[in-house]
C-alpha cells in the first residue's frame, strides 16, 4: 500500500497543473504517507507540512470545483432567499459541554475560546486533582485545571493530554513521529478558554471537556433553581437548571468554580 502510494505522489507531482482537476477522485497520498499517515513521503523534507505540497493542492481544486449533487444549488437557494425567523435575543448565552456523563454550561462571556486539546505539563510538587499542570495554548503558557476533579466527577484520561513522542522503525530507519493533530481536532474532547476580570487582574485557565455542545441561548422561563435535594455533582457550584435535548443541564457558577480552582491552586 505505501508503495503504492509512493508511486501515486510522485505520478502526481510530475503531471501537468490542473490534470488532477479533471479526475473524479483526487490522490489523497496525506493519509498513507504523509502528515497523517507513517510520515514516509520523502517530499516532506521540502514542503515540510502535506497543506504546502502542490498534490494537495490540486486535490483541494477537484474537490472544490466537483459537480455539486442534484438539487443542491435549488435547495441553498431556498435557503438563501427564505427570510429569517424572529429570534428572542433576551436570557443568557451559555456554553454547553459535558464532563463525564453529566452535562454543565458556563456563562458565554467568560468563554474565550474553545480549542482542540493538547499536552498538559505537570509541575513537580504542585499538580493535584484539579490543578493539572500548564498548556500552550497559541504560544501562552495558561493554567489547566480540572472540572472533573473540582465537581468530583470521573476524570477525563486522554492519551492527547499525556502524549509523549514515540518511535517507529521503518526499514531499519528510526523515525521520530509525533501524535498528529489532526487526532486531537478529529477527538470529541476540547480545550476551553476561559477568564474572568477582577477589578485590573484578568485570570486566565483551561478545562479539558469531554464534548462541547455549542453555544446556546436560553430563555428566563426556562431556568429554574437548583433544589437543594438533587443530590448531582457540582450541586454548590450550580446556580441553576435547565432542559436541553431532553437532558438536564447545570448551570455552573462563575465566581464560584473559579474560586474554588482559586483555593486548589498551590501557592
Amino acid at each position: 500500500m505505501k508503495k503504492t502510494n509512493e508511486q501515486g505522489h510522485r505520478t502526481a507531482l510530475t503531471m501537468p497543473e490542473g490534470t488532477l482537476a479533471a479526475e473524479s477522485q483526487p490522490v489523497n497520498c496525506w493519509r498513507e504517507i504523509g502528515v497523517s499517515g507513517d510520515r514516509s513521503c520523502p517530499e516532506l523534507e521540502t514542503y515540510i507540512h502535506c497543506r504546502n505540497c502542490p498534490v494537495m493542492a490540486n486535490a483541494a481544486e477537484v474537490f472544490f470545483n466537483r459537480k455539486p449533487p442534484e438539487g443542491y444549488l435549488e435547495e441553498w437557494q431556498h435557503v438563501l432567499e427564505t427570510p429569517p425567523e424572529d429570534t428572542d435575543s433576551s436570557g443568557l448565552s451559555v456554553l454547553i459541554f459535558r464532563l463525564a456523563n453529566e452535562w454543565f454550561a458556563l456563562a458565554s462571556e467568560s468563554l474565550i475560546e474553545v480549542t482542540p486539546l493538547r499536552k498538559v505539563h505537570t509541575i513537580p510538587h504542585r499538580s493535584n486533582s484539579v490543578f493539572t499542570g500548564m498548556v500552550n495554548v497559541r504560544g501562552q503558557l495558561l493554567l489547566c485545571c480540572s472540572l472533573h476533579g473540582l465537581l468530583g466527577l470521573k476524570h477525563l484520561d486522554s492519551p492527547i493530554m499525556r502524549s509523549t513522542k514515540t518511535t517507529d522503525v521503518h526499514k531499519d530507519n528510526n523515525r521520530t513521529i509525533h501524535t498528529s493533530d489532526d487526532a486531537a481536532i478529529l477527538a470529541p474532547e476540547r480545550l476551553l478558554v476561559t477568564s474572568l476580570i477582577t477589578g485590573r487582574v484578568t485570570r486566565r485557565w483551561t478545562f479539558p471537556v469531554n464534548e462541547v455542545a455549542g453555544v446556546h441561548r436560553v430563555g428566563k422561563d426556562e431556568v429554574r433553581e437548583v433544589p437543594s435535594t438533587l443530590g448531582k455533582p457540582g450541586q454548590r457550584f450550580s446556580s441553576a437548571l435547565f432542559s436541553w435535548n431532553s437532558r438536564t443541564v447545570s448551570l455552573l457558577n462563575t465566581d464560584q468554580v473559579f474560586g474554588g480552582i482559586h483555593e486548589k491552586i498551590p501557592s
